[in-house]
């Protein structure tokens, strides 16, 4: 048996330790871009961090061959690649032999990323829906539940008409809570929607104690961002700060672009000697990691109590 003239056993010894130490080349710059998250950074400097990885192992895998071919042919250039390159001065054999070693750790290289970014893509969704799950049971909160049908009820006799609408923002604000069990953004336009649904049920328990200011700028509302996540910031910002103050107080709700990002504040009073809102809650839990799943380092969630008087929960994603 022979190959390109060559027994077997010689070119298996080539062969096999340029393969052996292709795989260990690239299992080492694996655990560089796992290591320095290389895979979490923008599509441009991963493809650079990874082009530039290429480009090294190449050069090793090239220099080994070359080292191997003298030990076990004592030729520079192995057999293979001088009967495809016969034609080709002993420099543009070198040059091409590199190329091949570009070529081939380049598409294992590209094949790794591929099937890594599938996977994440999958266990991201995977988590996304875990998290929307744990978002449902978070928001269909009893307490408001017993709480708006009280309302309700104490309306029915005196006043029906309230009751009616009181039902009406309650049918709505259930029908949106599940509805977007299914979507992960949603418009700020369509949150809003919900969240004076939301506000409106409130009022029936604390009436005149909860004042609400708007500023929402136009151009805000189109932008799309996590489905519940504003009414989650409203809800953490009466249940810790205005129902816990006697005479109530103002919620205030804005949103404005800031150059490539939404920016969402609520802001709520802030009760004597108490924390605020709660930053360990379940609701702001689960808001903060759909933030993170759905935009990465460029979704966050801050809670700012430096203000004794009030506390305020600011949201930025990309606009």
């Amino acid at each position: 048996m022979i190959f390109a003239s060559q027994p077997w056993s010689k070119a298996g010894a080539l062969w096999g330790g340029i393969s052996i130490a292709g795989v260990g080349l690239t299992h080492v710059l694996r655990v560089l871009a796992r290591r320095h998250g290389w895979l979490a950074m923008p599509p441009d400097a991963l493809l650079g961090r990874m082009f530039a990885g290429v480009l090294v192992i190449a050069t090793l895998a090239w220099w080994l061959t070359l080292e191997l071919a003298q030990v076990v042919y004592d030729a520079r250039i192995p057999p293979l690649s001088g009967v495809l390159y016969d034609k080709l001065s002993p420099g543009g054999q070198l040059r091409n032999v590199f190329i091949f070693q570009v070529l081939v750790h380049g598409c294992w290289v590209a094949i790794y990323l591929a099937v890594t970014m599938q996977r994440q893509r999958w266990r991201t969704q995977v988590s996304l829906q875990q998290a929307e799950l744990r978002l449902l049971k978070s928001q269909l909160n009893p307490h408001f539940l017993f709480n708006a049908l009280n309302g309700v009820r104490s309306l029915i006799a005196d006043e029906p008409d309230r009751a009616r609408d009181a039902v009406t923002h309650l049918a709505k604000t259930l029908r949106y809570t599940l509805a977007v069990g299914d979507e992960d953004l949603v418009s700020l336009e369509r949150e809003l929607e919900m969240v004076e649904d939301y506000l409106a049920l409130e009022s029936l328990r604390l009436a005149e104690r909860l004042r609400v200011e708007r500023d929402i700028a136009a151009a805000a509302r189109t932008v799309r961002l996590p489905a519940m996540l504003l009414q989650t910031l409203v809800e953490n910002a009466i249940k810790h700060g205005i129902a816990e103050l006697k005479e109530g107080g103002t919620l205030r709700v804005g949103a404005r672009i800031d150059g490539d990002f939404l920016v969402l504040q609520v802001t709520n009073p802030r009760p004597p000697g108490a924390p605020g809102s709660n930053p360990e809650g379940v609701g702001l839990r689960n808001a903060t990691e759909r933030l993170r799943l759905l935009f990465g380092d460029r979704g966050t969630l801050r809670l700012d109590a430096s203000n004794a008087a009030c506390v305020v929960a600011e949201v930025r994603v990309p606009a």
